[in-house]
């Protein structure tokens, strides 16, 4: 019988006694030996029986009272019962634990089953009923331990067992001991917890094996071993183990080891010897220091005897001494042997072996490095190399003679300054620093100069290094502090001293990347072949005033190569590579911004495959993942190695899982990192809008409605047909409910109002009317194909089309006719242009935009050929002609094939952009050779360039001007934005004028105005009545987003916001009147504008995009990716 039956029974014994509550048996139960030896699901079974459960009884009036073991009990349960840790119960296993049989004794699995049952018959399956047949069988055939009488006793929850025969118990035989385990070094902890764990895994009576478990844990535990009762005199082979504790705490172990030598006299002598030795009793060292065996217990007599050396040993053979030297450990001690060997080595000619050992050793703290500096001198070049590597363990004063000798190399100087530096010893704030510098220690250099402000102002040089170089991986210093300690050195940096240890071309190359404005470049001179000056002043040029900011990528390639062929320092070979990167990285960020995104992804991989990636442009990078999902599989290693905690390494695997079509995974790691909490409020919304996109692509319907009804917020961040489209798609997928997503569909087109009617009694009185909006079904029937990437269209299309049958009889006939004439016409093979163009022109007389839609249907089919597509685009274009007076803008954002322009109006947070960029040209600054740390990207210039192209409108309303105007008054806010940029005070003070700043803001007015309403008093119309109550129920429908935005917003600052009803967590009344006249706009029919945009970062606009969109009909775009969306 097993020996948990053995133990358990033993605790019955000691527990279960009449007339003692439950919790004093647990007590008593608690102090047993016994106890320990069981593993918790048999603690769990007795506590069952010392608890004497009941059978729940089902009578509501009479209910059996339940026993403080499942009052614990947690209610909630996951997959697999979903219990916390902690309790008795919780220690019961599942059923699906004792299904299978895994080598437990029959009677354990059938009492688990039984209480499964009987405690949790909700979790119960009756096809498990079987098992406990086939358990019960078997019990009652070969019997069970006699323990489970008396649990069946206990609890009537396994009152059978009473039934069972009794198995016949089988007397244990005496464990015996392996002594050879105790062959150790007593006084070294680990080796005896090792020999401990050894002779506890043969040791069956309880009571010494607790003792062996406690001996254990204070050998491993942080006080040591202190208490050995019961292990002191134990007799036979077990000697061994009093001898060994005996010996480690030095208490006489002469008994113990005359125990042990009835059963092994060469261990017990070998240990009397150990002991010996240590108390310095040496009758024969020759003897004692050639001991050979490799156990614990020879090596420590070994050790023993070369810890008291004679001088004469000195004298001894090279080949003696390296057996002393393999059996010491004590530093000083094994020092002295070394340069014994080492001088004995001289001694007989092997100078060459002599090298050798002296690459083999390791200096230890103490070392007096003066006896050893001459011998590495003489032996060359080679013993410098040994020396560098001794750097880690030599003292402090070593160190410092190191640092001052001037025969030594600049690598060891610099070295053992960097120990001394993570010592934490003064060497000298102007010598580290310079030595830093030279060694491009970046990280030490950092801490130093982080120290405070003042540091930064001193050596500004040296900072700058730091703050374009320092490796990413650094988390001794954050990204914040090195931009405070950046701007501190650009204010002091033109004012400053050039350090010796930064060159000519390190100082203009630093100052490159912080975009200066240097007329300078005679320091390149000299440095590149005649392809890199010429593909460097071609990158100067790029960035100078009137360039573009983008330098050619062959340029760039050649200029890489000239570098890389040219003998710079590593400090100018990093920066020349930093700013390389930075313009490769800028043109990347240019790309994605213009929708050119071939090979973006290579050439950002690319910048992150070096060995050091700077922590400028991991934040750079990264913030282009997050706006633009770009999958970098070099960022994701980057992350997995360095910091695979961060959610940005979620993040980045999410947009490698999303580029290679991995939906699923995908949509599970923008969750994750959208939950983390690094990512604010508004972050936290368009990771899970993203994961809730791919979800759709993956269907995977249920953990997408799961998603979003556990992110209510969501529901602003998403329209409601997106929001139908998932529910629609839940309910239906697998044919369970399809009848479910059918009336989702109806309801949601569905619309009521109040007509008068005459009743009964002849009195008029107003009813309610329903209808069902067939210009929604419309929309709806067309709705997965309506995105720049289609959503798969089932389950989501065939719960339409059922809803468009059955109301068919409640929709107009001549509606029917058209929708049945367009169906019947798209069944021929090939399709007739023309018909479908006569049936879309049938039905834009009644209503133009249901025509228009039946030529974008026509279009997205693929039943058409180039050449028909084509004619069915004029045909619409020619049909939106007619009747554009006649349709919103609101509803043209559905006419994708269009080629209608978006109106932007431009909020000022991207505005006051575009004025500090133009102060910068007028101050010659290059900003595009610095990285965009916080990815907002140019996206001023973007909408600029859109302009030009034609394929967008801009335009400026009074509120955005007046906000601008008085912007470009506050010249002091204006002066704080050049905080981060090289630029001098006076330089500033020449630019930033009120006559120069009111010259700017008119010609950034002129150019983001290139479009002005026909309608010169629409502007009035935003203080309407209707338009304002439709807004302000808006903002409180969405209180709980902007209770979150205003939060988020409070962390820095204390926000302007509008109050409303009490609650003052609502947008200014700028941009409520924003708001206003983007709706009013959209519900006009203005010529060939295809959308109302506002362009704006405001999370006011942008955490409820989507809602807005639906509920007014305009839209926001807070970057490129998202104008991009909107332009056809």
């Amino acid at each position: 019988m097993g020996l948990q039956e053995k133990n358990i029974a033993a605790c019955l014994n000691h527990g279960m006694k009449d007339n003692l509550p439950p919790v004093a048996r647990q007590r008593i139960v608690a102090k047993t030996p016994e106890w320990t030896m069981l593993t918790k699901p048999w603690k769990s079974l007795l506590l069952i029986a010392l608890n004497e459960l009941q059978i729940p009884n089902d009578d509501e009036d009479n209910p059996t009272p339940t026993p403080s073991l499942m009052r614990g009990r947690r209610g909630s349960r996951g997959r697999r019962g979903g219990r916390g840790a902690g309790g008795p119960m919780e220690w019961l296993p599942e059923i699906s634990d004792v299904l299978i049989d895994d080598g437990s004794p029959t009677a354990f699995r059938l009492a688990v089953l039984l209480i499964r049952k009987t405690l949790f018959e909700e979790d119960w399956e009756e096809e498990n009923d079987s098992t406990i047949d086939d358990l019960r069988e078997k019990a009652s055939k070969d019997g069970v331990h006699p323990v489970w009488q008396k649990m069946a006793e206990a609890t009537p929850i396994l009152a059978q067992f009473a039934s069972f025969p009794q198995a016949e118990i089988i007397e244990e035989e005496r464990e015996s001991f392996d002594v050879n385990a105790g062959k150790i070094d007593p006084s070294n902890s680990k080796e005896l917890a090792d020999a401990i764990s050894s002779f506890e895994a043969n040791c069956n009576d309880a009571t010494l094996r607790v003792a062996l478990q406690k001996a254990k844990a204070q050998l491993n535990g942080r006080r040591g071993l202190r208490d050995i009762s019961g292990l002191e005199s134990l007799s036979e082979d077990a000697a061994i183990i009093s001898a060994l504790l005996l010996i480690h705490l030095g208490e006489d172990s002469s008994d113990a080891l005359k125990e042990l030598a009835k059963t092994d006299q060469d261990l017990a002598d070998g240990l009397g010897d150990l002991i010996d030795l240590r108390c310095g009793k040496i009758t024969d060292w020759n003897t004692s220091r050639s001991l050979e065996g490799e156990d614990g217990l020879s090596a420590a007599r070994r050790s023993a005897a070369w810890a008291h050396p004679p001088e004469s040993a000195a004298e001894l053979s090279s080949a003696e001494l390296e057996v002393g030297l393999n059996s010491i450990s004590d530093a000083h001690l094994l020092e002295t042997i070394q340069m014994w060997r080492l001088s004995a080595l001289v001694r007989e000619g092997a100078s060459e072996e002599a090298l050798e050992l002296l690459n083999s050793l390791a200096i230890e703290s103490d070392a007096d490095i003066s006896t050893i500096l001459p011998l590495v001198k003489s032996l060359g070049d080679a013993a410098f190399l040994w020396l560098d590597q001794q750097i880690p363990r030599l003292s402090e004063q070593s160190l410092s003679d190191l640092v001052e000798d001037a025969d030594i190399t600049i690598e060891i100087r610099v070295e053992s300054a960097r120990k001394l530096h993570d010592l934490g010893t003064e060497v000298g704030l102007e010598s580290s620093i310079d030595l830093f510098t030279r060694g491009l220690d970046l990280s030490r250099l950092a801490d130093l100069l982080l120290v405070d402000t003042t540091r930064a102002e001193t050596y500004p040089y040296q900072t700058l290094m730091v703050a374009h170089l320092l490796p990413a991986h650094t988390t001794s210093h954050s990204f914040d502090s090195i931009r405070a300690a950046r701007r501190c050195a650009l204010a002091a940096v033109a004012d400053a001293a050039i350090p010796s240890a930064i060159s000519e071309i390190s100082r203009g190359l630093m100052l490159m990347l912080d975009g200066a404005a240097l007329t300078d470049d005679k320091w390149i001179v000299g440095t590149l072949d005649k392809a890199g000056i010429k593909a460097f002043n071609n990158c100067r040029q790029a960035l100078r005033d009137g360039g573009d900011g983008l330098a050619d990528s062959k340029v760039l390639d050649d200029l890489t190569k000239s570098v890389n062929n040219a003998k710079f320092s590593d400090l100018e070979a990093r920066l020349f590579h930093a700013v390389i990167d930075t313009l490769r990285l800028n043109r990347a960020s240019w790309l994605l911004q213009t929708g050119k995104s071939k090979g973006v992804v290579i050439l950002l991989d690319g910048l992150l495959s070096g060995e050091i990636t700077a922590m400028p442009m991991m934040h750079a990078v990264r913030h282009l993942v997050l706006e633009h999902d770009l999958g970098l599989e070099n960022l994701v290693a980057w992350y997995q190695e360095h910091d695979p905690m961060s959610p940005w390494h979620t993040l980045a695997r999410a947009a490698v899982h999303a580029s290679n079509k991995n939906e699923l995974n995908a949509a599970r790691d923008y969750r994750r990192a959208g939950d983390h909490g690094d990512f604010d409020y508004e972050h936290k919304m368009m990771l899970h809008r993203k994961a809730l996109i791919h979800l759709a692509h993956a269907e995977q319907w249920s953990e997408a409605v799961d998603l979003l009804r556990s992110e209510p917020a969501l529901q602003a961040a998403l329209t409601r047909r997106f929001q139908l489209y998932l529910n629609v798609s839940h309910s239906a997928s697998g044919q369970k409910r399809t009848d479910e997503g059918t009336r989702l569909v109806k309801n949601f087109v569905r619309r009521t109002h109040m007509v008068s009617q005459e009743g009964q009694d002849g009195q008029v009185e107003m009813v309610e009317k329903t209808k069902y909006s067939e210009e929604e079904l419309d929309i709806l029937r067309n709705y997965p194909n309506s995105h720049p990437r289609p959503l798969p269209d089932e389950p989501f299309a065939g719960r339409v089309k059922a809803a468009i049958n059955n109301l068919q009889r409640e929709r107009r006939r001549n509606r029917n006719t058209f929708e049945n004439r367009y169906a019947q016409a798209m069944l021929f093979d090939p399709v007739s242009c023309e018909e479908v163009y006569d049936i879309a022109n049938d039905a834009a007389a009644e209503k133009p935009l249901d025509g228009l839609m039946l030529l974008e249907r026509a279009q997205n089919s693929g039943r058409f050929n180039i050449l028909d597509i084509k004619r069915l685009a004029a045909a619409e274009k020619g049909l939106f002609a007619n009747n554009r007076h006649k349709l919103e803008v609101r509803d043209r954002a559905y006419l994708r094939n269009l080629a209608l322009s978006p109106l932007v109006i431009v909020d000022t947070n991207i505005l006051i952009d575009e004025l500090v960029h133009r102060v910068s040209e007028k101050l010659g600054i290059s900003a595009e050779s610095a990285l965009d740390i916080g990815g907002t990207g140019r996206f001023h210039r973007i909408l600029l360039r859109r302009a030009e192209e034609g394929r967008v409108h801009l335009w400026m309303p009074k509120v955005i001007r007046s906000e601008l105007e008085s912007i470009g008054n506050d010249l002091g806010r204006i002066r704080s934005r050049f905080g981060d940029i090289l630029v001098s005070d006076s330089s500033l003070d020449q630019v930033i004028t009120a006559t120069t700043m009111k010259e700017i803001v008119n010609d950034i007015i002129k150019d983001f105005s290139n479009w002005s309403p026909l309608d010169l008093h629409i502007e009035s119309e935003v203080d309407g009545e209707d338009i304002r109550a439709d807004l302000k129920q808006f903002l409180i429908d969405h209180q709980e987003v902007y209770d979150e935005i205003t939060a988020m917003k409070r962390i820095h600052g204390e926000p302007l916001r509008n109050v409303i009803e009490n609650k003052d967590i609502y947008p200014e009344t700028a941009d409520q009147t924003i708001m206003c006249l983007a709706a009013i706009l959209a519900k006009r029919p203005l010529g060939e504008l295809g959308s109302v945009l506002v362009a704006t970062r405001d999370s006011d606009f942008a955490l409820v995009s989507r809602a807005l969109e639906e509920r007014f009909g305009f839209g926001t775009v807070a970057n490129s990716r998202n104008l991009n969306t909107w332009i056809r």
